[in-house]
C-alpha cells in the first residue's frame, strides 16, 4: 500500500486495461472488438439461461412465444443504456477518475500507516511489552 515493494513480475494483472492498450490506436474496429470480447465473457451465462431455461418454457405454453423477445430486450436494454452513458459522460468520467485517483493515493498511504501501527499495536501487547 506504501509503494516500499514493488511487484514488478506481475505485469498489469487488470483485463480491461490489457485490452485497452491492445485495441488503442484501432478505432471503431477495436471498439467492436472489445465489445465482442466482452459479450463472449457474458455468453456462457446467457446461453445457460436461454437454452436451459427459457426454450423449454417456451415450448410448454403458447403464451411462451413472448418470452425471447422479453429477453432480448431484458438483456440489451441494459447494455444500451450503459453504452450511452459511456458515450456521453465520458468526460465528467475522465474528470471524476483523475480526482478520485489522487484521493486514492492518499487513502492508500494512510490505510498502509494504520495497519502497520495496528500490527505493530498488537506485536508488542501479544510479547508482552504493553
Amino acid at each position: 500500500m506504501l509503494n516500499v515493494i514493488k511487484l514488478n513480475f506481475l505485469g498489469k494483472s487488470n483485463f480491461t486495461e490489457r485490452l485497452t492498450e491492445k485495441f488503442k490506436g484501432k478505432g471503431l474496429l477495436g471498439s467492436f472488438l472489445i465489445g465482442v470480447v466482452f459479450a463472449l465473457a457474458f455468453c456462457p451465462y446467457s446461453g445457460a439461461l436461454y437454452f436451459g431455461m427459457l426454450i423449454p418454457m417456451t415450448i410448454s405454453s403458447v403464451d411462451g412465444l413472448y418470452l425471447p423477445i422479453v429477453f432480448a430486450f431484458g438483456t440489451g436494454l441494459p447494455v444500451v443504456l450503459f453504452t450511452y452513458l459511456l458515450a456521453f459522460a465520458a468526460s465528467s468520467v475522465g474528470i471524476f477518475y483523475v480526482k478520485s485517483t489522487k484521493v486514492e493515493k492518499l487513502m492508500r498511504s494512510i490505510v498502509g500507516v494504520v495497519f502497520i501501527l495496528t500490527g505493530l499495536y498488537y506485536v508488542f501487547i501479544f510479547s508482552g511489552v504493553i
